[in-house]
């Protein structure tokens, strides 16, 4: 019950989108996904996501005690840049993005904040452009999601981070049995 109550919310705000994103989407299918929605994607999350976004965001803000101004995050997923402005609103100045669209971070470099942006996918593949513990502090907010993100990025996720850095996520509750496997396998690593 609360999967089909799950999907319905995804409908009444996103349409048809993401109703056929399956684990076996390929990542071109991804691109051509958000190639096609980056013009209108900020209009669409905005009817629902703005509380959400600001949530996550202090969230990671009460995690992060630190001098804002020092500390270099990087938005996995940034899409258009929606969650990285709350941050940038809460006063955190070096922010990198990272997405998979080329569209959707223009859509994002027109917010005029990020330091860095950075089209790739997210995988189990070193990501060229990252040296390994580069960031302080790792947020990735709806990636982890059926066709987006398989659990085997953790790996990549975790190597971007430095030793005692911070790595904020989350996982829709349909979604855990896919990234659970995983976590485990690392937490006994």
């Amino acid at each position: 019950m609360a999967a089909k109550t799950y999907e319905a919310g995804y409908s009444k705000y996103y349409g048809d989108r993401l109703k056929n994103v399956s684990k076996s989407t390929s990542e071109e299918e991804i691109k051509q996904l958000y190639r096609d929605w980056a013009s209108s994607y900020d209009e669409v999350r905005k009817t629902f996501w703005c509380k959400t976004r600001r949530d996550k965001s202090k969230s990671c803000q009460r995690a992060v005690l630190c001098t804002k101004n020092e500390w270099k995050i990087i938005e996995v997923g940034a899409g258009t840049g929606l969650l990285g402005l709350e941050l940038h609103e809460l006063g955190y100045n070096v922010l990198h993005a990272l997405d998979i669209s080329a569209e959707m971070l223009n859509e994002a470099k027109k917010k005029n904040f990020y330091k860095k942006f950075i089209c790739a996918s997210l995988s189990d593949q070193r990501i060229p452009e990252i040296d390994t513990g580069e960031y302080d502090a790792l947020i990735c907010v709806g990636t982890l999601f059926r066709g987006h993100a398989r659990s085997s990025a953790f790996l990549e996720m975790i190597r971007m981070v430095r030793i005692a850095g911070l790595i904020c996520f989350d996982i829709r509750d349909t979604e855990l049995g896919d990234y659970q496997g995983m976590m485990l396998k690392m937490d006994d690593g």
